[in-house]
């Protein structure tokens, strides 16, 4: 409970300092810049590229998890972004997967890629003469992580719970490739810091959709955990706080160069 409370509140303190960033970069660019336009003065912008530096931070306090993705953002209009995600998750759930039977030495892992595929709105006041603005913005993901390894072991499959003598009789043993699929809510921001560096923030809505189930001799395996879906009990609510480069596109006018 305590270590939760504290990744709340480090989530809670990062967001009060991006929307606090964000604030003071349109403050100090609204007096030296001109009327923004109505419309967009180019289609393609620029795009992110993203990393995400959360899990690396996770890892610290938890060794049970571990993993990093990157992400590229297109910027279309200054106004609709697709965006691609490539990443990698490993999870170690022996110790705490609830498991309705006690199990002596229990191994429950997975590891493998996952990619998301995405689009988002940005619902931030635009300046569509400037290069790179401060955005705000909501969308959906479609991911996937689509050959993972898992590997599961110690798990009692007759034992006294069912009736029996008290001792197990066997214990689960496996070990493949498996696949599943979600689907995610997201919110999120991103300001400019130095140049075309940008800090951002993400809390994302995560609904699992499909995880590959195993049917063996003796037993039949539904996972659930899956690299860049988490638990599927407990992994819901993912964020994700990103250091950004912004490749601009867009040359403008000389006069506009100025509003940068």
């Amino acid at each position: 409970m305590r270590r939760t409370s504290r990744y709340i509140w480090r989530i809670i303190s990062v967001c009060a300092l991006l929307l606090s960033a964000l604030s003071a970069y349109s403050e100090g660019t609204s007096g030296k810049s001109k009327k923004a336009s109505e419309k967009p003065q180019a289609v393609l912008y620029g795009c992110y590229v993203d990393v995400d530096v959360m899990d690396p931070i996770l890892h610290l306090f938890d060794k049970t998890r571990n993993g990093f993705d990157a992400s590229l953002e297109v910027d279309l209009f200054h106004r609709i972004y697709p965006s691609f995600v490539l990443g990698y998750q490993s999870y170690d759930a022996s110790d705490t997967y609830n498991y309705p039977i006690p199990a002596e030495n229990p191994c429950y892992k997975v590891d493998g890629l996952y990619f998301k595929v995405g689009l988002s709105a940005n619902v931030w006041r635009k300046n569509y003469y400037k290069k790179l603005n401060p955005i705000s913005y909501m969308g959906l993901n479609y991911a996937c992580s689509p050959n993972f390894n898992s590997e599961i072991s110690g798990y009692p499959i007759d034992n006294g719970y069912w009736g029996g003598e008290g001792q197990a009789e066997s214990t689960l043993s496996y070990q493949g490739k498996n696949k599943a699929r979600w689907g995610e809510v997201f919110l999120g921001m991103k300001a400019p810091v130095v140049g075309h560096f940008c800090l951002g923030v993400e809390v994302m809505l995560k609904l699992l959709l499909h995880t590959e189930t195993k049917d063996e001799t003796a037993y039949r395996i539904h996972h659930s955990y899956a690299p860049g879906f988490g638990s599927e009990k407990n992994g819901s609510w993912g964020f994700r706080y990103t250091l950004s480069y912004y490749f601009s596109f867009y040359r403008g006018s000389v006069a506009d160069e100025e509003l940068y």
